[in-house]
């Protein structure tokens, strides 16, 4: 697509009386930038040969997580046309991609998600990296756990049992005791995410659906799974690839010590109320990389219910101080405060200005109206949220900063809900320009194709936005 050609032309001229490039030769630059590798390999933005284990991928598995190399490339692309970007945001960070994938070109990083594992699994992620304590505490820890003889179990919520067997329970309480023991934060973030992804594998919820469903009870029977076999093998595959990523921003200059040189910030803090930023300043950001959600929480990707039952086994305040158990008061607690978690009836002047902001929702409206009335609700308050968070990620931004959008669409009632177009209308709408767009096949996300409430499309769209106007 090529960019809006209607925008006021602002010359500028660089130190020593260099003319700079105009911000809308940069979007040329960029938009040329990808269609040149689009010719070049016309299945790199959707190639299954993408190796989706690097930076630190494997640590646990989130759903419907980013590809890194994709995100990478079109960082460096922005990066290299306009130097000078120092920090970026993702305001729907889910497990960090994008903030990992901008490490490595040392940008200040910051991040924001309302699920507190997502923060846990981020944090993990983007340091610091101390992999040769780690190492060097290895055997402490298993023979922790080895000798622990106790049969206590350290978690209690409603459904312990339903969830987990007793042997399951008792040795994974025993992980989280070893755990306990461990002085330093950063290292037990790096343990409880281990033991996070043991709890997915080792619970007797089925891991083939996000939403929470018991296996058959004579699969749970056969199930003879050992908990601390488990948390050892994946200790050593985190630890693995900690190291390498390690050594990446070591090479690049990025690491000292084990610490990241640039600046990470990471928020359990819900962008449709508001955006972080240091001291409360406008225009702050100079790049964004983000995906935000397809739709509302419990009828696409359920998060929350996802997160609850790890969530049950790690101690909250080793996460972030607003991580409480109120979170988890229910299955569906995290899900609920996402954008549309909670239905809303929007006033008339409410709804005429969505309607304002973007046609497409206003088709999509009239459609979900004559056709599946009883799903409108859901669409609208999801709709209303994204707006909201739309509103306040514009107004964190600089002026002339650009945006990378990962979106998706889906199907609600049997008629498509074309996010793609409703949020590039809401984007335009607050002050920016389309710089282009990618589409890309959906090969290995790990999304909700089998909820059969609102099935979600086979391709994606990459949308690159500037941002014009306040």
């Amino acid at each position: 697509m090529e960019p809006i050609a209607n925008e006021p032309v602002r010359e500028r001229d660089a130190p020593g009386n260099v003319r700079a490039l105009l911000p809308q030769e940069i979007d040329l630059l960029i938009a040329e930038e990808i269609s040149a590798l689009t010719q070049t390999d016309n299945n790199f933005w959707s190639s299954p040969d993408h190796d989706r284990k690097e930076y630190l991928h494997c640590f646990f598995q989130y759903p419907a997580m980013m590809v890194p190399v994709v995100q990478k490339k079109l960082i460096e692309i922005i990066i290299n046309c306009k130097p000078g970007i120092s920090n970026v945001l993702d305001p729907y960070m889910g497990s960090g991609t994008s903030l990992v994938a901008c490490m490595e070109n040392g940008l200040d990083c910051f991040g924001q998600d309302i699920n507190p594992l997502a923060v846990l699994v981020t944090r993990t992620r983007t340091g610091p990296f101390y992999v040769k304590a780690i190492e060097e505490r290895k055997s402490d820890l298993f023979n922790s756990i080895e000798n622990d003889q106790s049969e206590n179990i350290e978690a209690n919520f409603t459904g312990l049992h339903k969830w987990f067997k007793h042997s399951t329970a008792v040795e994974l309480s025993k992980i989280v005791r070893a755990i306990r023991k461990e002085k330093r934060p950063a290292i037990r973030r790096f343990y409880w995410v281990i033991l996070a992804e043991v709890v997915r594998i080792n619970s007797n919820d089925r891991t083939s659906t996000y939403k929470l469903h018991t296996r058959p009870a004579d699969e749970i029977q056969k199930r003879s799974l050992s908990s601390i076999n488990l948390f050892k093998e994946h200790f050593e595959s985190c630890l693995k690839d900690l190291l390498w990523y390690s050594n990446l921003l070591t090479n690049a200059n990025k690491l000292s010590k084990g610490a990241y040189l640039g600046e990470v910030s990471l928020r359990l803090l819900d962008s449709k109320t508001k955006v972080y930023t240091p001291n409360n300043q406008s225009n702050y950001f100079d790049l964004l990389v983000t995906s935000p959600p397809y739709g509302d929480n419990k009828t696409t990707v359920t998060y929350g219910q996802h997160s609850y039952l790890p969530l049950q086994w790690i101690d909250l305040s080793d996460i972030h101080e607003l991580a409480t158990s109120d979170f988890l008061r229910t299955t569906s607690e995290i899900d609920s405060r996402g954008l549309g978690g909670k239905l809303q009836t929007l006033d008339e002047k409410q709804l005429q200005e969505l309607f304002r902001c973007s046609p497409s929702f206003y088709a999509t409206y009239r459609s979900l109206e004559s056709k599946s009335p009883d799903k409108l609700k859901k669409v609208v308050s999801f709709i209303y949220d994204l707006s909201l968070s739309i509103q306040n990620i514009h107004d964190s931004l600089k002026l002339d900063s650009y945006q990378i959008w990962t979106v998706g669409n889906r199907n609600v009632g049997g008629i498509e809900i074309p996010n793609d177009r409703i949020i590039e209308e809401l984007i335009v709408s607050k002050g920016a320009i389309v710089v282009t767009r990618i589409e890309r096949e959906i090969l290995n996300k790990r999304m909700a194709y089998r909820n059969k409430d609102a099935e979600l499309m086979s391709y994606e769209d990459i949308l690159i936005f500037r941002k014009i106007g306040n």
